[in-house]
């Protein structure tokens, strides 16, 4: 690690986190009703959250590139909407700027866990549930932080 950069504190980290959740959930709510793809009667129907439907998938998808693969890689470097709000940015280990590729290897809990696949699914999620707790390293590295080559840092 260079003098110059400093390790963004896990606290903000954490907090970043929780902004990007809400947003991107927000963002996927409004598409999905407003497309039509989900309706409230859907919500009362207990097989409707047992089957795959495709266009939930789809949203999910396209919400998960263009927030935390778009967005980062092409509009603001590094940054989501919550890592921006807290002025931190993701650089790869030799501190250049992330590119695509680099944000799709950070995403793929993400994509992997759009896919409801019975096993898959059950694995993706405990993957993505202990992720978060890697962070509590010294080099304050999560586990999608570890596979992309990445690290968090002040600007």
């Amino acid at each position: 690690m260079e003098t110059n950069t400093i390790l963004a504190s896990r606290s903000s980290r954490f907090l970043a986190f929780l902004v990007d959740i809400f947003i991107s959930f927000l963002f996927t709510v409004i598409i999905s009703f407003s497309t039509g793809i989900a309706n409230p009667s859907s919500f009362y129907k207990p097989s409707a959250v047992d089957h795959f439907h495709f266009s939930d998938f789809l949203v999910s998808i396209i919400c998960t590139i263009i927030f935390y693969i778009l967005i980062p890689t092409y509009i603001w470097k590094g940054q989501t909407l919550g890592k921006r709000w807290l002025s931190i940015a993701v650089v790869t280990e030799d501190d250049q700027e992330v590119n695509l590729m680099t944000m799709i290897l950070r995403s793929i809990f993400s994509l992997l866990g759009s896919l409801k696949v019975p096993v898959l699914s059950i694995i993706i999620g405990f993957i993505a549930f202990i992720d978060p707790f890697f962070i509590f390293n010294a080099k304050r590295k999560t586990l999608h932080d570890l596979i992309a080559n990445t690290k968090v840092i002040d600007v």
